[in-house]
């Protein structure tokens, strides 16, 4: 049976930016203000502002910390025997080029500035079969990667939000339920 494109189930877990594709929008950057004098003096009761919640983008370390995410987790799909033959023939330029890609599209979709022009993942996936248990395989993959490069829980689980809707653009089979 031929794969019409190996590089896709990777995209399932690691490309966020597959929301964009979908319809989603990137989430707004935050926005700092810095105190006047003037703002001093008009609210004296005032309480200390909270301090701005970074962008996701900037708390993954921005897009070097993303790259060295997708390094770790290309290394992990690749040694994980349950989905690494649906990337065999992924090497050299091809393998370069996947994963370029894939940080563009965590970064567009974690607030970067960076621009995803592949695929939406519902037409990357097309045909492919992909099961549950597969998609579960490079979740858990990321997961790992995440964990291995000092990724927070907060941060993890920010990721992995992003990534629920796409689950049904990607699996094509569904498991089977057990009686």
């Amino acid at each position: 049976m031929k794969t019409r494109h190996p590089l896709a189930v990777l995209f399932v877990v690691a490309t966020f930016g597959a929301l964009v594709a979908c319809g989603s929008k990137k989430p707004p950057k935050p926005v700092e203000t810095t105190p006047t004098v003037e703002d001093a003096g008009a609210v004296e009761d005032a309480s200390p502002a909270a301090p701005v919640q970074k962008s996701l983008f900037e708390r993954l370390g921005g897009k070097d910390g993303i790259k060295a995410v997708v390094d770790t987790f290309v290394k992990n799909v690749s040694a994980d025997k349950r989905i690494n033959k649906q990337f065999l023939k992924t090497t050299g330029p091809k393998l370069e080029h996947f994963k370029a890609a894939m940080v563009d599209q965590i970064c567009e979709a974690t607030g970067g500035e960076c621009k995803y022009t592949g695929k939406n993942m519902k037409d990357a996936h097309k045909n492919m079969k992909i099961t549950e248990a597969q998609f579960a395989a490079v979740v858990e993959d990321l997961k790992m990667a995440l964990e291995e490069k000092g990724v927070g829980e907060g941060e993890r689980n920010d990721l992995f939000a992003l990534l629920a809707p796409m689950k049904d653009d990607i699996v094509e089979v569904k498991d089977k339920p057990k009686p």
